[in-house]
């Protein structure tokens, strides 16, 4: 899996455009195709447009209705009818044929209604009192005429058949479709009326209104969207006729006015795009690198090789920081690599070498000719096996202490007893011929955040390492100071009355295996490992700890030292 991971990996890193880079430019245009298929709409800017064009229409057929109502009525069409003939008929009775002359509709067209524009058509009353009055239009059809301004142009129209009009709805070119997709309830809506409930509508309406007849928004027999209005030709309340005044034009502005917004829509995007590349060379770029060098990294580790992480640092924002923590988290993994490598080498160097006292002397054994001579090999066999067991007992603990210490909880800890407990140990268990342990008890307890069972390794150890150092029946000194209003840092100072520390050796000591002594003090009973350890503890509680040599003068440097000093500066919990 690591090694698929590796190849999909690298083969991303060779595409044109990276996921990020994508959503990006998706999150970009989004909003801006939303906000055209929106526009697209046009939901008001249509409503208000065939409203002004019914306002148009319904003052033009309301001045040629009452101009026919003058000039156009066949008043001869209306004969008194005799009472056999009511009689004779019954409901097929005609009771008054009020009609227009069709001659003098046409001359009114003629001759004076060259300055409207649109179509019109003139219709004869119904003559019967079905329900409704006006089932087939064609049939009461007078005059049906297309009036556009400065002219007047004659042409065939189509029926009002109604598959007519399917046919010719179904047949619009792929642009009309597109743009009639976005007001398709609507037209749905306007393809449901009809010529014949609007002259209903007509015929029924008060002729006190203001604005009198019926208004509607039909699709005509082209499939074009007009603004319709039929208003009753009447002369005191008779009815002698209709006239329907439509206009089209509709679907044509409302497609200009999308056109229109086009070219902004076109300018947005390109905005969008440039946006999305400038983006993608701050974000989405810089994010890669950086995911191209950790995979670098992984593998250089695998092949024992270095990797760089790019350093986007002197950016300040979000990708220097995870610039400059990818680079940290890098050099962890590498110092801790290192440490690791150095840990082996040492433990394998030190295992080394009473691995060899063991096998010269088990080599020697057998050829000892006196007893003396056997017991000195075995002893220092047994010394040898008890030094390389202390050394695999605190090379185990050293090994594992990150992770615990990674893993425990931190909590108070009271040093003042905890210090005050390990000295009483000491006093207890301690020899006459041992340097005896001496603790000055603060006035306060005193606290920090930490291990405590760390805590107390530390100070065992350094205490054994002063102990180890001091001429019997010496002193070990424990002072435990408090934080101050200056420093919030709790100070534990161990003093030895010993030969001190080599100036050039004073950090050295604190490194593994490191066992130099004075002459004359046993060998082997030290791993060199009690102060690395000590020093691996306070560093992951945030403090630190170091050596110094003591002297008569503490200003004159010079001076033969009287002892050596550990202090132990840890942050105090606040």
């Amino acid at each position: 899996m690591t090694e698929q991971s590796g190849q999909v990996r690298k083969r991303r890193a060779h595409m044109p455009l990276s996921r990020l880079t994508l959503t990006i430019v998706l999150a970009n245009l989004i909003g801006l195709v939303i906000l055209l298929l929106g526009s697209f709409a046009l939901t008001q800017y249509r409503d208000g447009l065939v409203q002004a064009k019914l306002e148009g229409v319904r003052a033009q057929a309301q001045i040629i209705a009452d101009v026919l109502a003058q000039v156009a009525i066949d008043e001869s069409s209306c004969q008194p009818v005799e009472e056999a003939d009511i009689i004779q008929q019954g409901d097929q009775t005609t009771l008054c044929s009020l009609a227009l002359n069709q001659t003098d509709v046409r001359e009114v067209f003629n001759r004076v209604w060259d300055s409207f524009e649109g179509r019109v058509r003139i219709f004869n009353a119904p003559q019967t009192f079905d329900d409704p009055p006006v089932s087939d239009a064609i049939a009461l059809l007078i005059e049906d005429v297309v009036l556009r301004e400065d002219e007047i142009i004659e042409e065939t129209l189509p029926s009002l058949d109604s598959t007519i009009s399917t046919r010719a709805f179904t047949e619009r070119d792929i642009w009309h479709d597109i743009m009639h997709s976005f007001s398709r309830n609507y037209r749905q809506q306007a393809a449901q009326r009809t010529i014949e409930s609007e002259l209903n509508e007509a015929l029924a309406s008060s002729p006190f209104a203001t604005d009198r007849g019926a208004t509607s928004v039909r699709i005509n027999e082209e499939g074009e969207l007009v603004a319709s209005v039929s208003v009753p030709i009447r002369r005191v309340q008779a009815i002698y006729g209709l006239v329907t005044a439509e206009i089209g034009g509709i679907d044509a502005l409302v497609e200009d006015a999308r056109i229109a917004i086009l070219p902004f829509f076109g300018l947005a995007m390109a905005a969008a795009i440039l946006s999305s590349l400038l983006l993608t060379a701050a974000i989405a770029q810089p994010i890669r690198q950086l995911a191209i060098a950790a995979d670098r990294v992984r593998e250089g580790i695998s092949a024992a090789g270095r990797a760089r992480i790019p350093d986007f640092t002197k950016r300040k924002d979000e990708i220097g920081e995870l610039s400059g923590s990818l680079t940290s988290m890098t050099h962890a993994i590498y110092e801790r690599i290192d440490a690791i490598e150095s840990f082996a080498a040492d433990v394998a160097h030190e295992l080394k070498n009473p691995l060899t006292s063991i096998r010269s002397a088990a080599e020697t054994l057998n050829i000892a000719k006196t007893e003396e001579q056997q017991e000195k090999l075995l002893s220092v066999i047994q010394k040898d096996v008890a030094r390389m067991d202390r050394l695999i007992t605190d090379i185990s603990n050293a090994s594992r202490l990150d992770a615990e210490l990674a893993r425990e909880t931190r909590e108070a800890v009271d040093l003042t007893q905890l210090i005050n407990d390990i000295v009483g140990v000491y006093k207890q268990t301690g020899k006459s011929t041992e340097a005896r342990v001496e603790f000055s008890d603060p006035l306060q307890a005193t606290y920090v955040l930490g291990n405590p069972s760390a805590l107390g390794q530390v100070i065992r150890n350094v205490i054994d390492n002063a102990r180890s150092f001091s001429p019997p029946n010496g002193a070990v000194r424990v002072v435990l100071e408090g934080p101050t209003q200056r420093q919030a840092l709790v100070r534990i100072t161990v003093e030895d009355e010993g030969p001190g520390i080599p100036p050039e050796n004073i950090d050295a000591i604190f490194k593994r295996f490191y066992t130099k002594r004075p002459k004359g003090s046993a060998f082997g009973n030290n791993s060199g490992l009690g102060l690395a350890i000590s020093r691996q503890i306070i560093n992951a509680h945030g403090g630190r700890i170091y050596a110094e040599n003591r002297s008569e003068n503490a200003k004159e440097i010079t001076d033969e030292p009287i002892g050596a000093r550990f202090v132990i500066e840890i942050p105090s919990d606040g």
